[in-house]
């Protein structure tokens, strides 16, 4: 109850001092529950706003003065206020009005109080009720229809080159349009949230368009625009497009993307949408292997390196690190293998936001050195999408 119902109460008493009318209080109650509840009893509906006016002009000026789609507020002074809880039940204990002929005479009466429920799903709806003085009745039913939508929109963020959720946290933003046909000015809601690569988000829309949708029980299938980006200071993660739909094109959204979005025609209670993006900074894999000259120890001490040729332009100029040739001993025998070398490549990272692909090809160039002598140069190509490889040069 708002404390301008106080201000009834003392203004009711002074003037009653002067004129022949008495004053009363009492209160009201009940249950609201969703009309579409297929359990028994229906189910109840929780945060719904229950409003008790004491007169039916000024509950429908509050009710004629909201728009369909936006939250509701009165504007009335005065007016009794109160919440549904989980089960939908709810209780306004004091509401105050004055009688000049009361039914019972100064001991006790009976009076109209106006209703409003509100709830963002089910909208505003108009009710009434009879409540005695000196107590609290507990006779509201209220069933209401809901007249917005829900769909639990299930989203999943894959990296392309490995068809799996990415381990990055990504924000995703959903643009839902709230326009019918007669409200058509009607800004659209956005949800964001974050997500270490998969989440759910509730996204809520007008149910339908126009009362003839609604005769024919055509329901909305709003087309929703998203917008998705790694949350990250440092990002190494974008989005791009999946190569299904643009004839093997793994190219990244160019940056109109992160204004305009993507579009998709969501339906049902649920809809599951899997979005896509790779790296931008990528790893040099790991080479180990070995090197085979006389395949005895002279093939140890040797100094063996890796350059990239992260432009592909046949430049060979991105130092991936060296490594030097020893024995390794086979098993538990005495038995060596000569020439061994590792981790080539570990924890190098370079940029690229241009590849059209699923996954970056690397040109590497292996080069086994004896002091400044060049023994062998071999050249490779290796996938960003596999971790480590184990070559043999010779």
């Amino acid at each position: 109850m708002k404390k301008s119902l106080f201000g009834i109460i003392c203004f009711s008493l002074l003037f009653s001092v002067s004129s022949c009318y008495s004053v009363f209080s009492g209160g009201t109650g009940g249950l609201v529950v969703d009309a579409e509840s297929t359990s028994t009893p229906k189910q109840g509906i929780a945060n719904v706003d229950v409003y008790a006016y004491i007169d039916s002009e000024t509950r429908d000026s509050d009710y004629n003065s909201w728009i369909s789609g936006t939250k509701f507020c009165p504007k009335a002074s005065y007016y009794g206020h109160t919440s549904t809880a989980s089960d939908g039940s709810f209780t306004i204990s004091r509401i105050v009005w004055n009688s000049y002929n009361p039914a019972f005479g100064k001991d006790a009466d009976y009076y109209t109080i106006y209703l409003l429920f509100y709830h963002e799903n089910y909208g505003l709806v108009k009710d009434s009720t009879i409540i005695i003085s000196d107590s609290t009745s507990d006779t509201v039913y209220k069933e209401l229809t809901a007249i917005r939508k829900t769909t639990a929109l299930n989203l999943s963020f894959k990296d392309v080159a490995t068809n799996s959720v990415t381990a990055n946290t990504i924000t995703v933003k959903v643009s839902v349009p709230q326009t019918t046909q007669t409200e058509q000015d009607l800004s659209p809601l956005v949800y964001e949230a974050s997500f270490a690569g998969s989440g759910t988000i509730n996204i809520s829309y007008p149910r339908w368009q126009s009362e003839t949708d609604k005769n024919s029980n055509i329901e909305t299938a709003p087309e929703v625009t998203i917008v998705y980006y790694q949350s990250a200071d440092q990002v190494d993660w974008k989005a791009c497009y999946n190569g299904g739909e643009t004839g093997e094109d793994y190219s990244f959204y160019d940056e109109t993307f992160y204004t305009e979005g993507i579009k998709k025609q969501v339906k049902n209670d649920e809809y599951s949408l899997v979005l896509y993006g790779k790296a931008t900074v990528l790893s040099v894999p790991v080479l180990s292997g070995q090197y085979i000259g006389s395949s005895t120890y002279e093939d140890d001490g040797k100094i063996v390196t890796m350059f990239a040729d992260i432009n592909q332009n046949g430049e060979y100029t991105y130092d991936c690190g060296q490594s030097s040739t020893g024995a390794q001993t086979l098993g538990t025998s005495s038995q060596e293998k000569h020439g061994v070398f590792s981790a080539l490549g570990q924890n190098v990272t370079f940029n690229n936001e241009t590849y059209s692909t699923k996954y970056f090809t690397l040109p590497v160039q292996l080069k086994v050195l004896d002091d400044s002598t060049v023994l062998v140069t071999k050249n490779m190509e290796l996938r960003t999408d596999i971790d480590s490889y184990n070559v043999t040069i010779e």
